[in-house]
């Protein structure tokens, strides 16, 4: 018999039809009292033996006649039951069970698609809303804890304990923000394992509120450690219930992309190009799309109107030019459209006076172009020897000898020409100005020990080179066979600028003759490329990152005593493009994705100063720089808004940096998964699906349900039918 606390814990999703339900029960009581009433009693003869008979049977009677009406009346309460929908309550006010208490744990999609905005309310205030009805019908003596499913996730409330006050649980719901970036769906049941392990409570139920997008719910690569964490919540025996607040087929276009041509921006650069990559995901071509690029908060030069075919990648090309040095801000915006948050995409870019390049002659000679490095200045800096307009790149040159007591921190880019050997102390020098993400281009030549740069520099594939030093190739004396350039598809940015270059301009790249070079090899799984090769086969420029900076490997010598390439005309544009890779570091570390931290190395006077950041939504945060080894490391982990981030460094002679967060392009495409995909996409996950949260009453109780019970009761009404027909069968024959 059920106990009435469990009949109290019996819910209708429709209850005005099961309110008209009920009087049809008693339509059987009626039809059989009316029959009853039907016929006159009349005496006769024969009557006597009848009646008899009948008295003899008439118990039996009875009990089959009752037996028949409770069948036929059970019959019609299950169809209009099952019809009106009854579930038994998990989320409401009343027990389940008697005594039994539940720990709940509200889980939020915190993922940018939930931005998505209809009637001037997002998804993510509507799963706000519905966390906070949530939290009003939990019933006395339940706990609750609230987890942000977010890349990184959080838990908001419960990391320690779950909380019974509900006051103080509204309170922290309604004040959390929604991150401008995806999922890491591992680690969120991974953080929602520890909110129900804190907890002794047995029953535990767990409630997602999201809007199923694929790229949040689909991951690859992780699939072993999904199942892992699945399983763990499954073990705890949670009731898992998604509500989907999400629609597909939506309307959505997203900057997806902003680059620029140039790894280093230098003040006057004339070809300077700014491509934003725009995509519209909606099931309709857009018209007439505005795409404006703004400088530093200042409109930038206006472009004509677009059309945004579906599906399709579109690149917009901008001319920015910056009217001082410094660091500046490009941003990208559309149109708004019901996801804002994708519509504006920002760069930091730090804009040199000119690169400064330090030239280091392992070769000095007083006599003009006889020195190891007068070939490559030249070609870097052609103004530095006029009164002309200054360079692009500015270059100074020292010996060898000076190297080691040279400060390395004010140069975008250090050139190694011919250099013998190096100390420890230079190396460690090299390192630390690499970890500020600065450049170094090493050139070959006849004084360099290569023990010695192998020892030092390359140590074993764990040190600054991309690439041992082999021995000489070639004889640069006798000069009795030459080597070509091999450009390997132009598919490198040292090499690119020349695809689809006239035929007289590549053969002055591929056609320049070299004599000798040292032979490189590149280790097993490094992460270096070859830029160009010669025609033997052999690396002539091997390019990889180091720290925060790049290394870059040229197997001949920078003047012409190995090589005729320093009197060809293609010198000049390569040896350009190899200094800008060189010294592109500094740039790319100033752009990150939404979630990844903001790292800058500074010189060791920085260390133990502070360091004040202005975030997008203007609110203002605070942290020390840290002194590590030879550097000082800035490092700020709250980036979970896209926009612009502002530094201010307290320690004297270190300029403001500007920084800028970007989301993930993944997170516009509005896809969202059905119950198979998101079965799929969570194997081993048991869990109940409600999509039509908004067509249910009032209450949150009915949103939170668990045991539907109409599937049941309309498999009662089918045996029903089966007793009815056999009953009605057997007792019409006695």
């Amino acid at each position: 018999m059920l106990s009435l606390p469990l009949l109290w814990a019996i819910g209708f999703s429709n209850l005005p039809l099961l309110q008209i339900g009920l009087a049809a029960v008693s339509l059987p009581i009626i039809i059989h009292l009316l029959n009853r009433r039907k016929y006159r009693e009349t005496s006769w003869a024969a009557m006597r033996f009848l009646l008899a008979a009948i008295k003899k049977n008439q118990r039996r009677i009875k009990i089959e006649q009752w037996l028949l009406l409770a069948v036929r009346t059970l019959l019609i309460l299950f169809l209009v039951s099952a019809m009106a929908k009854p579930f038994l309550e998990s989320l409401g006010a009343m027990q389940l069970l008697p005594g039994e208490r539940t720990h709940r744990v509200i889980v939020l999609d915190g993922s940018l698609s939930m931005a998505y905005t209809t009637a001037d309310r997002s998804r993510f205030d509507e799963a706000k809303d519905l966390a906070n009805r949530l939290v009003r019908d939990t019933r006395a003596g339940d706990v609750l804890s609230v987890v942000l499913m977010a890349d990184p996730p959080r838990v908001v409330i419960g990391d320690a304990s779950p909380s019974a006050n509900q006051t103080e649980v509204l309170k922290e719901i309604n004040q959390i923000t929604l991150p401008h970036g995806g999922t890491d769906l591992v680690a969120s049941f991974e953080k929602i394992d520890k909110a129900l392990e804190v907890s002794t409570i047995p029953r535990k139920e767990v409630v997602f509120i999201t809007d199923l997008q694929t790229t949040s719910w689909r991951k690859t690569g992780v699939e072993e450690a999904l199942k892992r964490a699945v399983a763990k919540l499954e073990a705890r025996k949670a009731q898992s219930t998604v509500i989907d607040l999400g629609k597909a087929g939506g309307e959505n276009r997203a900057v997806t992309d902003l680059r620029l041509n140039q790894p280093v921006v230098a003040l006057g650069s004339s070809d300077l190009v700014a491509t934003a990559t725009v995509r519209n995901f909606g099931p309709n071509t857009v018209s007439a799309a505005r795409v404006k690029l703004l400088i530093d908060g200042q409109l930038g030069p206006e472009l004509p109107p677009i059309d945004l075919p579906v599906g399709v990648d579109v690149p917009v090309v901008f001319r920015p030019t910056f009217p001082a040095s410094g660091d500046h801000m490009l941003e990208v915006k559309l149109d708004d459209d019901p996801l804002p948050l994708d519509n504006r995409r920002w760069m930091a870019v730090p804009v040199k006076e000119a690169l400064k390049v330090l030239l280091v002659d392992g070769h000095f000679k007083s006599e003009a172009f006889e020195s190891e490095t007068d070939y490559l200045a030249q070609a870097l800096s052609p103004s530095s020897t006029n009164q002309g307009s200054p360079a692009l790149i500015r270059v100074e040159v020292i010996t060898e000898s000076s190297f080691a007591r040279r400060d390395l921190a004010p140069y975008d880019a250090v050139v190694l020409c011919n250099v013998g050997q190096v100390s420890e102390s230079e190396v460690a020098s090299i390192d630390a100005y690499l970890k500020q993400g600065g450049g170094l281009v090493v050139f070959g030549g006849d004084q360099v020990v290569a023990e010695n740069y192998n020892r030092h520099l390359y140590a074993d594939g764990k040190g600054i080179l991309p690439a041992s030093i082999g021995a000489s190739i070639g004889d640069s004396e006798k000069k009795q066979s030459a080597f070509d350039m091999n450009p390997l598809g132009f598919t490198h940015p040292i090499i690119k600028p020349f695809a689809g270059a006239d035929a007289p301009v590549i053969a002055g790249l591929v056609n320049s003759k070299t004599w000798r070079y040292h032979k490189l090899t590149i280790p097993p799984g490094s992460q270096a490329k070859v830029a160009l090769a010669f025609s033997s086969g052999d690396p002539a420029i091997v390019e990889a990152p180091r720290h925060r900076g790049r290394v870059v490997m040229i197997a001949t010598s920078a003047d012409a005593g190995w090589t005729t390439w320093p009197l060809h005309p293609s010198y000049a544009p390569v040896m350009e493009q190899v200094i800008l890779q060189a010294a592109g570091g500094r740039l790319a570390e100033r752009n990150v994705k939404v979630g990844q931290p903001l790292d800058q190395v500074l010189p060791t006077n920085a260390s133990n100063s502070n360091a004040d950041i202005a975030r997008p939504d203007d609110a203002k945060a605070q942290v020390k720089v840290k002194p590590s080894g030879d550097v000082s490391l800035f490092h700020f982990d709250d980036t979970d808004l896209s926009g612009t981030y502002r530094v201010k460094y307290s320690a004297q002679g270190v300029p403001e940096a500007a920084f800028a967060a970007n989301p993930d392009p993944a997170e516009s495409d509005p896809a969202k998964l059905d119950r198979t995909g998101l079965t799929q996409a969570v194997p081993g996950w048991k869990f109940t699906l409600l999509n039509n949260w908004q067509d249910l009453t009032g209450s949150a109780v009915s949103v939170g349900r668990h045991g539907e019970l109409h599937r049941q009761l309309l498999y009662g009404v089918l045996l029903l039918l089966i007793v009815e027909s056999i009953m009605a069968w057997k007792f019409g024959h006695h």
